[in-house]
């Protein structure tokens, strides 16, 4: 039973720490975004997604996006360990 609860504490902290960073990406920096976005040649490759920006740096001048990106990582591997479906979802 233990791993079950360490299993669902693990998933919560991962929804957690993602839903913290999307928040700031996508209301609190709100500006900060757009204006990313908009001028995105040095923070999105030309062939990149903002999920996947093919940039080595993917948290120059934008140290949230970067956050975001990593704890959606964590939280997408999480779901697959825990054979949660992601079969909608690519990397």
């Amino acid at each position: 039973m233990s791993k079950i609860i360490s299993d669902i504490e693990e998933f919560q902290n991962a929804v957690t720490n993602f839903m913290t960073c999307f928040e700031l990406v996508f209301d609190n920096d709100w500006t900060m975004t757009k204006n990313c976005i908009k001028d995105s040649k040095f923070l999105i490759e030309k062939k990149g997604t903002f999920l996947n920006p093919k940039v080595d740096d993917e948290e120059n001048n934008w140290a949230n996006r970067g956050s975001l990106l990593a704890t959606y990582r964590e939280l997408y591997d999480l779901m697959k360990k825990q054979d949660i479906s992601t079969s909608n979802y690519s990397q």
